[in-house]
């Protein structure tokens, strides 16, 4: 090979060693950026069984997502209703034979006493929170002359009040009935009706009590009336108003001549 070929071949190989060269140097003002590093993958903790010593990998526990809450205009918070009034205990139990005549929170004791030839007795005592103290009695005297009759007692009037009611009767031929029927004011009792009747008789139907008497109009002999007459008072809560009356023969058809003015 003659010289001038060497040469040529040596200057070719030279611009192709620059050229490569230049290509691979950095340009003014370019920031080299440097290769990735290939990113490590964590590695999963194993948990070993200890018959087989063999490794397994544990999956991580999930995270359960939390639900959040975005606050919104609603307007103001509703203001709770008014709580309902709580009603009161109710009053402590009654002592024995107690009972409440107006529900006011007291209690009383009507009682019946049989004293033999004194004739019998009807009482009411008051609970003092720790024993029974007589506050009113009516006393029937001599049973030959007059006698409370068994059906005297207590008795519901209204919504929650007791009135206690003494009929007495009489001895005789008129066997009069007197009929008084009292309220508990707090202290003792007060007298709201009083009747009085030949051949009496008396009957309590709901808030009504009703009063027969014989009426005799004509000078009719005390064995024979030519007529009853019935009367009924109503309980308002506060005194018996008169809400019904009638007179009824005691014959049929003609009047007998006692009957007659």
């Amino acid at each position: 090979m003659s010289k001038e070929k060497k040469l040529i071949r040596t200057i070719g190989l030279m611009l192709t060693i620059l050229l490569f060269a230049g290509c691979n140097m950095p340009r003014p003002g370019s920031t080299p950026i440097p290769p990735s590093p290939t990113e490590a993958l964590p590695e999963l903790p194993t948990a070993v069984r200890s018959d087989t010593m063999e490794a397994s990998p544990v999956a991580p526990t999930p995270v359960e997502a939390t639900a959040v809450v975005e606050p919104t205009d609603a307007g103001p918070s509703p203001v709770p209703d008014t709580p309902t009034p709580v009603p009161p205990s109710p009053t402590a139990p009654p002592p024995a034979g107690g009972v409440s005549l107006n529900c006011d929170g007291t209690y009383q004791r009507v009682r019946i006493t049989d004293g033999g030839a004194s004739g019998k007795t009807i009482s009411v005592d008051n609970w003092d929170g720790s024993a029974w103290v007589n506050v009113w009695n009516v006393f029937g005297g001599d049973p030959m002359v007059r006698q409370i009759e068994d059906s005297a007692g207590y008795y519901p009037f209204g919504d929650c009040q007791k009135l206690v009611i003494v009929p007495i009767r009489y001895a005789g031929s008129g066997a009069i009935l007197e009929l008084g029927i009292h309220v508990w004011n707090g202290a003792g009792l007060t007298q709201v009706y009083f009747n009085d009747g030949t051949h009496g008789s008396w009957s309590k139907v709901g808030d009504n009590i009703i009063f027969e008497e014989s009426l005799y109009l004509y000078g009719e002999p005390n064995c024979c009336p030519c007529n009853r007459q019935t009367l009924q008072h109503t309980w308002d809560g506060t005194a018996f108003i008169q809400t019904g009356s009638a007179i009824t023969p005691t014959y049929s058809g003609t009047p007998p001549p006692i009957c007659v003015p």
